[in-house]
């Protein structure tokens, strides 16, 4: 979820002429106005789906920019603009986004536990998006988190989802919602506690991945490591690499401590959905993105955690309903991290890695 805010320096933007570039190399490749038929029956076919992100992927790197999946952004459907959220994906490079629906308050109110939304999304749009499942934020999650989970365990299978959606198990207010003066989703679920346990069976018998919000304290540490290792194919992404709110809570965490959850735990990843170097979680007074010196440079630590572990590592922009301006504010802050790596994991962790997950397979771009 949010996880930037206060000023932050902007990196070079994508220049206008690499813009117009990857307009036109999409269009040369007939990938501007793929037909409906992309969904099925109800049910996502992935193998027709592929071949469009992947002549997408190769239209961005013919254009001059390195594309990006981005594994993890949210979305409300009531108010989203496609044509203009697009145009921002086509803006910043994003090849592809894995963007989940969060159930507005008029449909949850309404009793409603899913919303079908993705499909539209794939039909319309079937070389941008990734069918992702519902996120796991208010109200439909907190407020019946095994109705919720439910709701996952028949429609993913069923419909062919390669991802569910962000389960958000202990979130603090975002700096958003702080500035807004909102503090209502100080959220704390229990991950190894029913649904927690539920949803990581499901995703072991299922083998789709599923996402998690799960700030980092140390007392909340034992439970992911005890999780993990008692679903040992439950393929989990911890969301917000790197991102502490409160360092005084967090003695444990570091690039070291996640390489030794890397070793001991296969089924464990990340994504680098965080703010830029100045960013300010206001209640703490802390910069909370901790892959940064103080010059603003990538850390060495973080870095070469990353060189290591590369496929463990997923962009992500965690664009959401009440930040969907941000897509290139927030693409910015991404490339400006993958900078920092070597060409190689750079490419891996922009797009190879979310591919290899999803799809089982590695691409050449």
């Amino acid at each position: 979820m949010r996880i930037s805010g206060g000023h932050r320096p902007r990196a070079p933007a994508l220049r206008r002429r690499d813009a117009l570039a990857l307009g036109l190399a999409a269009l040369a490749l007939g990938w501007a106005a793929r037909p409906l038929a992309a969904v099925a029956a109800g049910r996502f076919d992935l193998d027709r789906l592929k071949p469009g992100y992947l002549h997408r992927l190769r239209a961005i790197r013919a254009g001059g920019a390195l594309p990006v999946i981005d594994i993890e952004s949210s979305y409300d459907p009531l108010r989203i603009d496609l044509a203009a959220f697009t145009k921002a994906m086509d803006g910043a490079g994003i090849a592809q986004m894995a963007l989940s629906v969060d159930l507005p308050g008029k449909l949850a109110g309404a009793g409603e536990s899913w919303s079908d939304h993705a499909h539209e999304l794939v039909a319309r749009h079937p070389e941008y998006f990734i069918p992702c499942g519902n996120g796991g934020a208010s109200p439909a999650w907190f407020n019946s988190p095994a109705a919720f989970v439910g709701a996952n365990e028949r429609r993913i299978p069923a419909e062919g989802y390669p991802l569910m959606g962000e389960f958000e198990f202990r979130h603090y207010p975002s700096p958003r919602q702080v500035d807004r003066g909102e503090w209502g989703r100080d959220i704390s679920i229990p991950l190894d506690g029913p649904e927690g346990r539920r949803l990581f069976a499901f995703a072991e018998l299922s083998g789709v991945p599923f996402q998690i919000h799960y700030e980092v304290e140390d007392a909340l540490l034992p439970a992911l490591e005890a999780m993990l290792a008692r679903y040992p194919r439950a393929k989990v992404i911890w969301c917000h690499m790197a991102q502490v709110r409160y360092a005084e809570r967090a003695a444990k965490y570091g690039p070291a401590y996640l390489a030794g959850l890397f070793d001991r735990h296969a089924n464990l990843y990340v994504d680098a959905a965080f703010g830029g170097p100045s960013s300010m979680y206001k209640p703490s007074g802390q910069r909370h993105a901790r892959v940064w010196d103080d010059s603003g440079k990538l850390r060495k630590d973080w870095r070469d955690l990353v060189e290591s572990y590369p496929y463990r590592v997923m962009a992500a922009l965690d664009i959401g309903g009440d930040r969907m301006d941000r897509v290139q504010d927030n693409a910015r802050t991404l490339r400006r991290f993958l900078d920092g790596l070597s060409p190689r994991a750079r490419e891996i962790v922009a797009c190879k890695a979310a591919w290899k997950l999803l799809f089982g397979d590695d691409i050449a771009l």
